[in-house]
């Protein structure tokens, strides 16, 4: 079973703006047959920045080179991909805010005036030459555009943000890819999975991998499978999802800033660390969705719970301020 991964972009659900603005690109560089501009897309892991890239090499029918900012950590290596590149070639760089500061320079040389300046040599005996490339169309993914230099970022001509999925949007590519894969699921189910699903597409397609394994346990057939509100139910109980769509890592931090903190507010290297979850997991993955739920707030002086929060933990664990805390951290 392979992951789903929508070849244009009438098959690509949500961002419906960026699609807007990219399916004008795209036929107006059809009309004139030049090349696409040079295109950034930012965003969290996961929510479809490889497979634009993939779409619009695939509506222009042109070559797509794949590569990452770690893999780029020499002058030499990003000179031979960029040597390698025919004209009107799209080459996508995923992390490109990984690339060190002196290969981020030659690119940036390289997106403006299609050459690639090489030194020869050492000291005084040292000489440059300036190699001609083809023209070509770089597409970059980022969840860190910061990390970028400046005059790396003022070379992308389309700079597109691709916002977090709607439950709603989520739920649609749920039942859609479900079919695929021979699941015929109730819409309430699609709606549970997505809750849990973080507005990550990746994560709802990561879920319903799950869910598919489970049902094949218990049903044992090739064929279509109907998944039912029971089916679905005893699944997220499972994964120990509850009906807010938040999994024990997503308590843990609310329960870590409510019982460490007292509420906060905290920084984010903190919180994270004292809930057992890496920062970065955490930036990316959890605190987005907390935010989202009203459940935390981030503040100048840094996280803190909100009234939401503190109800939705009032609720789940029956806190009382006077009896102490549940200790609910898993080792």
């Amino acid at each position: 079973m392979t992951l789903y991964r929508p070849k244009s972009l009438e098959e690509f659900i949500g961002q419906s703006r960026i699609k807007k603005e990219l399916k004008i690109y795209l036929s107006s560089i059809k009309e004139r047959g030049e090349i696409f501009p040079h295109t950034l897309f930012v965003g969290a892991p996961g929510l479809g920045k490889t497979t634009l890239a993939k779409i619009i090499a695939y509506e222009l029918r042109r070559d797509l080179k794949i590569t990452s900012g770690p893999v780029l950590d020499k002058v030499g290596t990003l000179a031979a991909v960029l040597t390698n590149l025919k004209e009107k070639d799209l080459l996508f760089i995923d992390e490109i805010h990984r690339m060190p500061k002196p290969c981020q320079e030659i690119l940036y040389t390289a997106m403006e005036d299609f050459a690639l300046d090489i030194v020869i040599g050492k000291g005084n005996a040292g000489k440059t030459i300036r190699l001609s490339l083809s023209p070509f169309t770089l597409i970059g993914a980022t969840n860190k555009p910061n990390l970028c230099l400046s005059p790396l970022l003022d070379r992308f001509q389309l700079f597109f943000k691709l916002d977090y999925y709607s439950e709603e949007e989520l739920k649609e590519i749920i039942i859609k890819v479900g079919k695929k894969w021979n699941l015929e699921l109730e819409e309430k189910v699609a709606l549970n999975l997505a809750k849990a699903s973080k507005g990550i597409p990746r994560q709802a397609l990561n879920i319903l991998r799950r869910l598919r394994d489970f049902v094949l346990v218990n049903y044992k057939s090739d064929k279509s499978i109907k998944i039912t509100e029971k089916d679905g139910e005893a699944f997220l109980k499972l994964l120990d999802v509850d009906d807010w769509g938040l999994t024990p890592e997503d308590r843990r931090c609310l329960l870590t800033l409510y019982k460490e903190f007292k509420g906060g507010p905290v920084g984010l290297t903190s919180l994270a660390l004292s809930a057992q979850i890496t920062p970065e997991e955490m930036e990316t993955i959890y605190e987005p969705a907390l935010i989202r739920l009203g459940l935390i707030a981030r503040t100048k002086r840094g996280r803190i719970l909100t009234k939401k929060g503190y109800a939705y933990l009032k609720e789940k664990f029956k806190l009382n301020e006077n009896e102490g805390f549940p200790c609910l951290f898993s080792n």
